[in-house]
């Protein structure tokens, strides 16, 4: 209702025209190169273009609200703020950080509850001992030739981490996403990559386009299924705040850091 109302009676000049040639034309609103799609359609009046404020305002990342106390509206452009500080999760008492991400071990633990080893066991074909209401919606963002030769059980691929943030690929995901609550699963994002590198920097973007997400700590290679190991440490040389060095108390690990 909202948003119908906004889109009806909140209207934002664009650009001054020619009236006659427009007159009886269709009017397509493109966003960042991207055709926008409204249940209102754009409309010429006076020589000018109006269209709907809230769709516009929502498909260049802002939050558009209707405060009817105070008869305004009230536009606020999306940072990545809310991620950053750990908030994107509105359920969290004392967010930081850390709170955006989740160990392997305890995303196994949510997604097979009755620990028989088998993993979202609510799909067709299983014994349905799993409960899908603590479970995340589980995204890969590997590249898909990965996802299809092996996954976590029930993730889902739409891109690969580097293109997430496209505007087609962050709908198909608040789609997946709807549907996947809609089946009583929780309001929740669990994206992973191959060490956690790629995801984390993708996580970000989508917790600042509102999702609540969290990462997958050293993604799936590692910490899922363990073909992949962290580098070496290299025992590097260290410093104090004045710039002292620091000594390792193992001398093997003193000589490699010199």
């Amino acid at each position: 209702m909202k948003k119908k109302i906004l889109a009806i009676v909140l209207t934002v000049l664009l650009v001054s025209v020619a009236s006659a040639a427009l007159a009886g034309a269709s009017i397509k609103m493109l966003v960042n190169g991207q055709e926008l799609a409204s249940d209102t359609a754009p409309v010429m009046e006076n020589n000018r273009v109006l269209v709907p404020i809230s769709f516009v305002a929502e498909a260049l990342g802002c939050d558009v609200q209707w405060d009817k106390d105070n008869n305004a509206v009230v536009i606020t452009k999306k940072t990545a703020d809310q991620f950053l500080q750990g908030k994107n999760d509105p359920t969290q008492k004392e967010p930081s950080i850390h709170t955006n991400f989740i160990k392997a071990a305890d995303l196994l633990a949510v997604l097979d509850d009755d620990n028989d080893g088998d993993v979202c066991d609510y799909r067709t074909g299983h014994n349905g001992g799993d409960s899908l209401a603590n479970d995340p919606l589980v995204v890969d963002l590997r590249e898909q030739a990965d996802y299809d030769a092996g996954h976590i059980p029930g993730a889902i691929w739409t891109s690969h981490a580097q293109n997430a943030a496209q505007p087609e690929n962050i709908a198909k995901l608040q789609d997946a996403l709807k549907a996947h609550v809609d089946n009583g699963g929780k309001d929740e994002i669990v994206v992973y990559c191959y060490t956690s590198h790629t995801a984390g920097l993708a996580a970000g973007v989508l917790g600042a386009e509102g999702f609540n997400v969290k990462n997958m700590r050293f993604g799936y290679s590692i910490a899922w299924e363990g073909t992949r190991s962290a580098d070496p440490t290299v025992f590097g040389a260290r410093e104090d705040k004045d710039g002292n060095l620091v000594p390792y108390e193992n001398a093997a690990k003193e000589n490699a850091a010199k």
